[in-house]
């Protein structure tokens, strides 16, 4: 299959949390982890808006969760404890969390024959942190975190390795990575959630986890 995607692609960028890594709900708990000494219903709002608006930046997350939902305004003090507090929560629990199911065997296949990258919205640092404990580094061409926004970074990988937008596929599970899919255009391919529930467009090709994508991406 390998020689087969090299055909149609030139390169693969990959979201991490829920693409990768089956990190969203323990993402999501940590965020409401932050939120203890509120009412439960803060909390259950708090885990919803983190479901509806995966791939977002946790400091862009906070900041609008506060905003649009609490209707408060937060401030940098406040909003600065929360992320370092959530950060130093989670980076391990990501670095040891299950793998999406085929993600491992994947990238194994494809590695070092089919360029991969990974492009996600925790902080860059922190992405590479996590990308090398948990032995994957070598998988890939580069390893992107934010800032800048996804699309940007996607188009400065094209840019500089000159590929060509119509063989570039996106493969993420949130509306993020399907914008800045959408905005480069590029293939997208999207991964449905362990309820099998999805964000996109009911057109879009879905896959459930990553031994399914190789047949998804031969498809497009």
């Amino acid at each position: 299959m390998s020689g087969l995607l090299q055909d149609r692609w030139d390169a693969i960028i990959f979201d991490f949390d829920g693409v990768l890594a089956d990190s969203n709900d323990l993402k999501g708990e940590t965020f409401v982890a932050l939120y203890a000494d509120e009412e439960p219903a803060v909390q259950a709002a708090l885990r919803a808006y983190h479901r509806a608006n995966g791939g977002m930046p946790r400091r862009e997350k906070l900041t609008r969760f506060e905003r649009e939902v609490l209707g408060r305004e937060i401030s940098e003090e406040r909003l600065d404890r929360l992320v370092d507090g959530f950060a130093a929560a989670v980076e391990q629990a990501v670095i040891d969390c299950a793998e999406i199911p085929g993600a491992a065997d994947f990238l194994a296949a494809h590695a070092g024959h089919l360029p991969l990258f990974v492009i996600s919205a925790t902080p860059h640092e922190e992405m590479l942190r996590i990308v090398a404990g948990r032995g994957m580094a070598d998988r890939f061409v580069s390893v992107h975190g934010s800032p800048p926004r996804k699309a940007d970074t996607a188009a400065m990988l094209l840019a500089r390795h000159g590929l060509r937008p119509e063989r570039v596929a996106f493969v993420g599970d949130a509306v993020q990575d399907y914008a800045a899919a959408a905005e480069l255009k590029l293939a997208f391919v999207g991964v449905r959630d362990a309820s099998g529930g999805h964000p996109f467009p009911e057109s879009t090709l879905t896959i459930a986890n990553l031994h399914e994508l190789p047949a998804a991406l031969a498809a497009l």
